[in-house]
């Protein structure tokens, strides 16, 4: 994918993550203790990732590589588990990969998976340790089929587990264990 680099937040609405850059409070706490994380957020953009690591791997990605965004089902029997991967090939040997994980049965993660559809660029927002910003990547986006298919085939999934047998959680540690990126 074909991507550029922005040392400066893009502008928006006043409230728009992208104008500002600075974390809600309620998502600085849900990051803070992680390492590596990797979210969808919603924007007047449509869907942005926020991704959390070191400073020195964000320093790795500046300027132009490859960026591969992809998008896997997991059929589990308590749960489909959408699970979204992120690759920068900074360093062939040793590429940095990121993955965050989309429960349908959650409102605002089925709508924020449901804008990639329709969305021609993804954002990537990336934060340090310390939870400043240090770099935002702009990719084409060109997934938004398969991001359609992936989503019909969930929700499907979703539909045909009985309530009382759902777990997300339990689904997400089976994909965790059982993938590497």
């Amino acid at each position: 994918m074909e991507e550029d680099d922005t040392e400066a937040p893009h502008t928006g609405h006043e409230e728009d993550i992208l104008s500002t850059s600075i974390l809600p409070p309620d998502l600085a706490e849900f990051l803070k203790d992680q390492t590596f994380a990797c979210l969808t957020w919603p924007t007047d953009r449509g869907t942005v990732l926020l991704i959390k690591a070191p400073g020195h791997e964000i320093e790795t990605l500046r300027g132009r590589l490859p960026i591969q965004v992809r998008h896997e089902l997991f059929e589990h029997q308590t749960a489909p588990v959408i699970r979204l991967v992120v690759t920068f090939y900074d360093q062939p040997a040793r590429p940095l990969a990121v993955e965050s994980f989309i429960n349908v049965e959650d409102p605002q993660q089925r709508a924020d998976f449901a804008a990639l559809v329709d969305q021609q660029e993804l954002d990537m927002l990336l934060y340090d340790e310390t939870l400043t910003h240090r770099l935002t990547k702009r990719v084409g986006y060109t997934a938004g089929e398969q991001a359609k298919l992936v989503l019909e085939r969930a929700d499907s999934l979703f539909h045909a587990i009985p309530q009382d047998r759902f777990s997300f959680e339990t689904a997400k540690a089976w994909v965790m264990a059982n993938t590497t990126m």
